[in-house]
């Protein structure tokens, strides 16, 4: 990592409760194999909260379609970082992809396991909810099993809605109204993508 790039880099943070500075920016290529090491350091049970199934390795269509959703202009792929001797450590990711309704847009997170409980799922989520408004989102959405007690919470403390899918009741959808106007990345709170 050049000097410019990490002081680009670093640019846009937010400091948690304990301290800790944790730094936002858009995934890029030369991250992709990094989300491979990423997902392989989730928990069984974090991964499975996140592809809603049970898969040790991150599947390829995953990679592909992080791939593609780099180059789409309709999405936002962002990372939470901290820095870690000279370099970065991802502890968190998230994306925004277009819904199948108008102005709509699908949210997706996920924060690792150590990291979790500390206020890293409230900076990236409010780093995706800025992002889908400077892209010209009205809504947004997710879906996360019920079991997930982690990102309901952070759901329900970011004033979003929950409701049981119709077609699925094992499944929670998670929305909520975009203001337009705001651009702060501080603490405001394809295919269907579950939350985390």
């Amino acid at each position: 990592m050049t000097f410019a790039t990490r002081i680009r880099d670093h640019a846009r943070h937010v400091a948690l409760a304990d301290g800790t500075r944790v730094y936002l920016r858009r995934l890029r290529e030369t991250d992709l194999q990094r989300s491979r090491e990423f997902y392989a350091a989730l928990s069984p049970r974090s991964r499975y909260l996140r592809l809603m199934q049970q898969a040790p390795r991150l599947p390829p269509s995953t990679l592909n379609a992080l791939r593609t959703q780099l180059r789409d202009p309709r999405c936002r792929v962002l990372v939470a970082t901290v820095a870690r001797a000279g370099s970065d450590e991802i502890i968190a990711g998230g994306r925004i992809v277009p819904a199948h309704r108008r102005q709509t847009c699908e949210f997706a997170l996920t924060v690792i396991d150590s990291w979790q409980g500390r206020g890293v799922g409230r900076v990236i989520l409010g780093a995706l909810l800025a992002a889908a408004r400077e892209l010209g989102y009205r809504r947004t959405e997710g879906y996360v099993l019920p079991s997930n007690f982690g990102m309901l919470g952070l759901a329900r403390r970011s004033r979003m809605h929950l409701s049981a899918m119709p077609d699925d009741p094992q499944v929670v959808r998670l929305t909520r109204t975009l203001l337009t106007g705001v651009r702060s990345y501080r603490h405001r709170p394809t295919r269907r993508l579950p939350a985390k």
